[in-house]
């Protein structure tokens, strides 16, 4: 890995986090440290970009399973109106055409009464 020489300014609690950071990690070069620093964010970054994508990743599947089963509950209960509907319609039909039955054998019962007088 090539390196190139740089002059930085640090906020003192910058260096003392850098020092300790040295000692804790046995390193002898601050250019070492910061390098070291640097790529343990960007691999936090990058879990953390991860972890978000995998979360979304699930919500959304969540989300999509639960109109799915909502689709087909809605579907159902359509299905079970368009029955009730027709069987209601049905009836209704029966019953009508029952007392047009009613109706023309009342008035056909009549007619022969005046045809019988």
């Amino acid at each position: 890995m090539m390196k190139e020489r740089m002059k930085v300014s640090l906020p003192p609690e910058v260096k003392k986090y850098i020092q300790s950071y040295m000692r804790e990690h046995h390193l002898s070069f601050t250019g070492d440290a910061i390098s070291r620093i640097c790529q343990e964010h960007e691999e936090v970054q990058k879990k953390e970009d991860d972890s978000i994508k995998k979360i979304v990743k699930d919500v959304t599947q969540n989300i999509e399973d639960l109109l799915q089963r909502e689709r087909l509950h809605i579907k159902k209960e359509l299905l079970y109106m368009e029955q009730n509907i027709e069987r209601s319609t049905r009836s209704s039909l029966k019953e009508v055409e029952d007392y047009s039955i009613a109706k023309r054998g009342e008035l056909f019962a009549s007619l022969l009464e005046g045809y019988e007088k």
